[in-house]
């Protein structure tokens, strides 16, 4: 017979459930709306890096990576505060840290520089941790710099060899085909995120200006360009991804663009671009900061659980 039952446990789901109503709280006492937001939309994402789950139909709809475009689009007809407790899909991602379907809290703040969010997203963390979440901000590229040795943005393919044969990782297969980006990634997932939040809960942000997504760009005080967007870990664990939000429509235009081309290059799927996303740019969206937190590992973190089975009722791949 086939094993039909949850992978998580009964009182488990109780203080999942408590956790929640947490978050729910939190939100509450600082006034900002909860709202619901389509799981299915017509358009999506054109990030190069997230893979999609897309329905038959003509014309096609797609699961959501995540419910930014419809919480942008409420910003931009004046809700104000808002945030979402929403489940998000992402093709293919399944693992002890990982499901194709996760649940996260994704909130927006009007006229909140990203310094301020982050600051709050230390907040909601230590509310649901039980400690007091007081992050290190360390800059992408210095994370680079202390943890692989390396400058991602003057180093050659000898130099990222040379810092993954220091600390014994194995070069990759097509790896004389990289791109400069392509050995940030490899030695980000493979050197620096192992070691990011290890010892304390560690921002890492200024991602360079090519990894903006959609957030503001800014000059440092380094006089390089980056963006304006945080990611939060603890014990190893990737928590978020936040911005201070772009609003220039036609910026966000030339980036999803540029998206477009890169996955027709590389032969991946091209999704409908959101035209009613960058519609709400062009009415004028106000100034915002907002991030995306996964609860499924925020709540492994708070029950002391070692894999996401563990947190949620059915895996994808044995539901």
């Amino acid at each position: 017979m086939m094993d039909f039952r949850p992978s998580c446990d009964l009182e488990t789901w109780k203080a999942r459930l408590a956790l929640t109503e947490k978050i729910r709280q939190f939100f509450a006492s600082r006034s900002v709306l909860e709202v619901h937001t389509p799981v299915l939309s017509r358009a999506s994402g054109t990030d190069a890096h997230l893979d999609y789950f897309e329905t038959l139909g003509n014309p096609p709809r797609y699961l959501m990576t995540s419910p930014e475009f419809h919480l942008k689009r409420l910003l931009a007809a004046g809700f104000g505060d808002i945030f979402e407790i929403a489940h998000a899909f992402r093709l293919d991602e399944v693992g002890e840290k990982h499901n194709s379907e996760f649940e996260i809290a994704e909130w927006y703040r009007v006229g909140m520089p990203v310094e301020a969010l982050m600051t709050e997203v230390e907040d909601l963390c230590s509310e649901i941790l039980g400690f007091k979440v007081e992050a290190k901000r360390t800059r992408w590229k210095d994370a680079f710099l202390n943890y692989a040795e390396v400058d991602p943005l003057t180093a050659d393919a000898s130099a990222f060899r040379d810092a993954l044969k220091h600390h014994r990782i194995p070069d990759v297969e097509g790896s004389d085909q990289f791109t400069k980006e392509d050995w940030w990634d490899y030695l980000m997932v493979t050197v620096i995120e192992p070691r990011l939040g290890r010892n304390f809960p560690e921002f890492l942000m200024d991602y360079p200006e090519s990894q903006a997504a959609l957030a503001r760009t800014y000059v440092n005080a380094d006089g390089d360009k980056v963006a304006k967007r945080f990611e939060l870990y603890i014990r190893n664990m990737e928590l978020c991804n936040g911005y201070e939000e772009l609003v220039d429509p036609s910026e966000q235009r030339r980036r999803f663009e540029a998206d477009v081309a890169w996955r027709k290059q590389n032969a991946r799927p091209v999704p409908r671009v959101d035209e009613r996303f960058l519609a709400a740019l062009e009415s004028g969206m106000p100034a915002a900061s907002g991030v995306a937190v996964g609860l499924d590992r925020l709540f492994m973190l708070a029950l002391k659980k070692k894999k996401i089975e563990d947190v949620i009722l059915f895996m994808d791949d044995n539901s």
